[in-house]
């Protein structure tokens, strides 16, 4: 249907709306019946319209992810260096790409504007798709394939900057279905017609489908011990938390791990969540919030000490703090055990500790009990100085270390990681041990809610 057909159907449909108001109460006038009447069709009308537009935001939040995600793997890849992991990024992209061009298709939005957009996701997913391809047949990108998808990369950066200031618009309380069926200024179709604004030049190409990676699930090997008691767990509890008021117990959960949940109250006045497995008793999570203080009592470095010390508490082997970030008053602190000088990424702890109180507000610990066990790793058989010069030349290395990444199909990996910077990006990027081949490229992004790794 075509822009002007949409909004001379529309036009129609308020005439009928009309009609029938007038003749509800040429049939109900001088009767309560009316007044009923009406309340109905304009509840029903108003509840509609409510779940129409609320299908509308969740197509265009999922346009913003996969335009997001598609910024972040197209970045890797202009600074990526080995031929393997360029094929999966550019196969992850293209699924992006497809997936964006569903949430376009599903969008109130003019022919013109949906045929344009999706033509052009259409053609970067079949651009990245016929990459990877040529990729896994043991060729390489050339130099003019790399500047395209430089240009690709740059219009990207472009749309996720322009989707992300209307998804501000949006949260402020912008509404898709009213200003997509303002007749005078098509309000809404006009806004995302930026969208297509910037044109590639892609070469001719014939190509195959995109395809997914295979999920496999992980069976629970690090959770070892006796089955213990509720009240043996409220004395693990008891004796992590020094400050216990209160600790009632909420009941049990049976899934993937069994616990016993309680809530705990202490003399700050904060309200906590404690799961404790019924299977050695360990402390699984912590969940609550701190304090409402004015002001930080904590410097960062004290609060590193007070979650290793509760990781320690808590049965993790060898924690040493791999990445920490101090948002607000509250300090986060990614921890993974050390054995033999490997970082073990497969087996991280996540603490959450309130600058206010000094309380461990946060814990999460099931995936080092899911995964913990004492390896095997063997040899770094490819030495540092070499895969260390195959670390592109535009970034600069910042540190060093050696490290077992889990990687996809459930794979851990024994890699060097490099974090590096460019400009004003810092990208986290991992060498096979073994082989030399780049294995992963993590981003920093930097949002209101502190830095996270993509």
């Amino acid at each position: 249907m075509t822009e002007k057909e949409t909004k001379k159907q529309n036009k129609k449909y308020k005439g009928a709306v009309i009609g029938l108001s007038i003749a509800t109460g040429v049939l109900a006038m001088g009767t309560i019946g009316f007044g009923i009447a009406y309340g109905v069709v304009q509840n029903d009308a108003n509840e509609y319209g409510t779940r129409l537009e609320n299908i509308y935001q969740k197509n265009f939040y999922d346009l913003v992810d996969s335009v997001n995600n598609s910024e972040i793997k197209l970045s890797k890849i202009l600074n990526s260096s080995t031929s393997s992991y360029q094929k999966k990024l550019l196969t992850e992209v293209s699924r992006n790409a497809t997936e964006a061009e569903v949430s376009i298709s599903s969008l109130p939005l003019s022919q013109e504007d949906i045929n344009e957009n999706v033509r052009m996701v259409n053609q970067m997913s079949g651009y990245t798709s016929t990459l990877a391809d040529k990729l896994a047949k043991g060729g390489s990108l050339t130099s003019a394939e790399k500047d395209t998808l430089q240009d690709i990369y740059d219009n990207i950066l472009s749309l996720k900057s322009q989707l992300n200031k209307f998804a501000r618009k949006i949260q402020g309380g912008y509404n898709i279905l009213h200003n997509s069926m303002d007749i005078e200024s098509g309000d809404f179709s006009t806004q995302m017609s930026q969208l297509h604004d910037v044109d590639i030049e892609y070469p001719t190409m014939i190509y195959d489908g995109p395809f997914s990676d295979s999920v496999t699930n992980v069976a629970i090997k690090g959770l070892k011990g006796d089955r213990v008691t509720k009240e043996k767990a409220s004395e693990v509890i008891n004796a992590k938390f020094k400050n216990v008021v209160n600790l009632d117990y909420e009941g049990e959960t049976k899934g993937r791990f069994d616990t016993f949940n309680f809530r705990l109250k202490n003399t700050d006045e904060e309200m906590l969540y404690v799961q404790v497995s019924q299977i050695g008793g360990h402390i699984l999570t912590v969940s609550g919030t701190g304090k409402s203080g004015n002001g930080s009592s904590l410097q960062e470095e004290d609060a590193e000490k007070l979650a290793l010390e509760f990781a320690k508490a808590n049965g993790i082997e060898n924690p040493e703090v791999v990445w920490k970030d101090t948002i607000a008053a509250d300090a986060y602190f990614n921890i993974a055990p050390i054995q033999g000088g490997v970082v073990l990424y497969p087996d991280l702890v996540k603490v959450k500790i309130d600058l206010d109180s000094g309380t461990v507000v946060g814990y999460d610990a099931t995936t080092y009990f899911t995964n913990h066990v004492s390896r095997s790793l063997g040899a770094f058989s490819v030495s540092l100085d070499t895969v260390r010069g195959k670390v592109p030349n535009q970034l600069t290395i910042v540190s060093e270390r050696r490290v077992l990444a889990p990687l996809d199909y459930n794979r851990e990996v024994l890699c060097y990681e490099f974090e590096c910077i460019n400009s004003e990006d810092t990208y986290y990027i991992y060498v096979n041990a073994n082989t030399g081949d780049e294995e992963n490229i993590l981003k920093v992004i930097k949002t209101d809610d502190g830095s996270k790794l993509l």
